[in-house]
């Protein structure tokens, strides 16, 4: 376990080749390299900016399948990823990082598959899951809301907002609702394989509401809850931090020591308990390690054994 204050706000985590990265939302730097051993920091990056290798709103880690040392970062606000070497964070001398521009719906959980195609969630026009071509231009929605489910405006897409991740064996999906207890495993063309037996299941919940700008969105009252706050994606297994807990609940509802484990056919293997409420996990290849981050008591990062719990 590795806790600092200077950690500021770790929101996501992933595995780039034998290193474990960080993003902070709230402090500068925004990237933060760590041994996946020991979780000693061993290097940071970046500032806050519009600029190039700058950071709006960093949100999330995508790893690059055919190459191990890089990650992209995608900002939220610019809907754009930066390029990074690794290597380069930790030995404290990145060079012009590259920056490639999202074209399409705004991605909040973006994933590059094994074939080169890119799928992603976050607020979907006309449902929860978004395939975009190799070079980030949309191609289509292939994923939409559930049959019989109607709301004007922006009201679906905030409410279904889904997680999305690849099997790293490739042409399978796993998308989790944050704000509901549903899980579905499809393929790259959107064909439902599965939809999961989720242990707590439960469909989102919401009130109408409008923008101060008049437009239709979804209001949440103390009766929503948080489901799927992130997902991981190994071979075997789907994880799933799942809350259940009011979005009115105090500290941070978000975080939680339940993680769900899930095969890629929808059967639910077990729940995973922490000893501390996490908000990101990650997930060796070899499901082995679970490194996990939360804000409380003071900001950490570290590494729990997964060997053997899984049986």
């Amino acid at each position: 376990m590795y806790s600092d204050d200077s950690l500021g706000w770790i929101i996501d985590l992933a595995l780039a080749g034998d290193r474990l990265v960080g993003i902070d939302a709230l402090l500068d730097p925004s990237v933060h390299v760590f041994h996946p051993q020991s979780v000693e920091r061993l290097g940071s990056y970046g500032k806050r900016g519009d600029g190039p290798g700058e950071f709006k709103d960093p949100e999330q880690i995508v790893p690059a399948p055919d190459s191990p040392d890089a990650v992209w970062i995608l900002d939220g606000v610019h809907q754009r990823l930066t390029w990074l070497s690794v290597s380069e964070i930790e030995a404290g001398s990145v060079v012009a990082p590259e920056t490639f521009r999202m074209d399409g719906p705004n991605a909040g959980s973006l994933v590059r598959a094994p074939n080169g195609q890119w799928f992603a969630g976050g607020w979907i026009t006309g449902g929860r899951v978004a395939r975009y071509r190799a070079d980030r231009s949309y191609d289509r929605t292939i994923l939409g809301f559930p049959s019989g489910v109607e709301a004007p405006g922006m009201t679906l897409l905030q409410a279904y907002e889904s997680r999305v991740v690849a099997n790293p064996a490739g042409h399978l999906l796993a998308a989790g609702t944050l704000l509901g207890g549903l899980l579905d495993i499809i393929d790259y063309d959107g064909t439902l394989i599965a939809h999961a037996a989720v242990s707590g299941a439960f469909q989102p919940v919401w009130r109408q509401g409008r923008s101060r700008g008049g437009r239709a969105v979804m209001s949440l009252g103390p009766e929503a809850r948080y489901g799927f706050t992130d997902l991981v994606g190994t071979e075997r297994y789907v994880y799933g931090l799942f809350s259940g807990r009011s979005v009115d609940g105090p500290g941070t509802p978000w975080a939680t020591t339940h993680v769900q484990v899930y095969t890629w056919d929808g059967n639910y293997v077990k729940t995973l308990h922490l000893d501390r409420a996490a908000e990101a996990i990650t997930v060796d290849a070899s499901d082995t390690w679970l490194y996990a981050t939360g804000p409380d008591p003071t900001p950490w990062v570290g590494r729990f054994l997964l060997q053997g719990h899984l049986r």
